[in-house]
């Protein structure tokens, strides 16, 4: 008998578990759910992305860059031309799209994109081109730009130094760039994908090896994040972030500007991969 009610205690969990999945699954893919007001978030930088997944543009003298492109389910490439729309841009003035990673929540909109967006250069590191091509086989866009480590491009007044930091893809691309608020500059880099998704032990060290690099880089103010929660321990997640910047009074500092937070969360990463790392090896 006890054993029975055991059993069923188990399967009514797994029960409960799967439909909560199954419910998150479903709400990620509604627009309704995943909608979000659009703001700027520096002089030159604006979130037009959703509740789940982050997306940016970048304004610079002689155009707009898009970061990662949402998913591309019913109505998300709407929302985000929508989105520019709000903040007060214009989607054709759209010149490149990065995709920093090939997560097809980064990707996804590029299919629905590509014939609307003619003016623009779609570009991503090799690897994760390749990853792309396999999930989407035929379905993929055709390669428009190659990022490669190390590189740079420029539009405008605006430069973009790009960094591979695979750990989450094989080809993750991270990016360091100038922001600016109300004219005064600050660095930012923006990590393309900080949670590890491998298993290897040599690619999680080479991962911890780069974020230690990361910490050493200087001048680093500002972090752009493409989930809500990817901040350290205590810090405010990205929604709340924005509502302290809507609610800024004159004087007050940026609530993006942040060097210690930056610090702390890369701290943080790295104590948090060097236990993913442990875990590998005794695997």
């Amino acid at each position: 008998m006890y054993r029975r009610t055991i059993n069923i205690l188990l399967a009514v969990s797994l029960s409960l578990s799967l439909g909560s999945a199954f419910a998150q699954q479903s709400d990620r893919r509604d627009i309704n759910v995943q909608t979000m007001e659009p703001f700027q978030v520096f002089d030159n930088v604006y979130f037009v992305g959703i509740k789940a997944v982050a997306s940016y543009v970048i304004e610079t003298s002689d155009g707009l860059i898009l970061i990662d492109t949402l998913d591309g389910f019913d109505g998300f490439t709407d929302k985000l031309l929508e989105n520019i729309r709000t903040v007060g841009l214009n989607p054709d003035d759209i010149k490149h799209v990065i995709v920093m990673q090939a997560h097809r929540d980064h990707y996804g909109g590029l299919r629905e994109l590509k014939p609307i967006l003619t003016n623009a250069t779609i570009g991503m590191s090799i690897l994760d081109w390749e990853r792309m091509e396999g999930d989407l086989g035929d379905q993929a866009v055709a390669r428009d730009m190659i990022v490669e480590d190390r590189s740079s491009l420029t539009l405008g007044d605006t430069t973009l130094n790009f960094e591979h930091t695979p750990g989450h893809t094989a080809g993750t691309t991270s990016i360091i760039f100038s922001v600016f608020d109300d004219g005064q500059e600050h660095l930012t880099y923006f990590h393309g994908g900080s949670a590890i998704r491998t298993d290897v032990p040599d690619e999680i060290q080479r991962f911890i090896d780069d974020l230690e690099r990361i910490q050493t880089i200087p001048n680093i103010e500002v972090t752009l994040i493409n989930h809500h929660d990817i901040v350290p321990t205590g810090a405010d997640d990205l929604f709340a972030r924005a509502e302290r910047l809507k609610n800024r009074q004159p004087g007050e500092p940026h609530p993006w500007v942040a060097p210690d937070e930056w610090q702390r969360w890369l701290t943080e990463k790295i104590a948090e991969s060097y236990g993913i790392l442990e875990e590998a090896k005794a695997q």
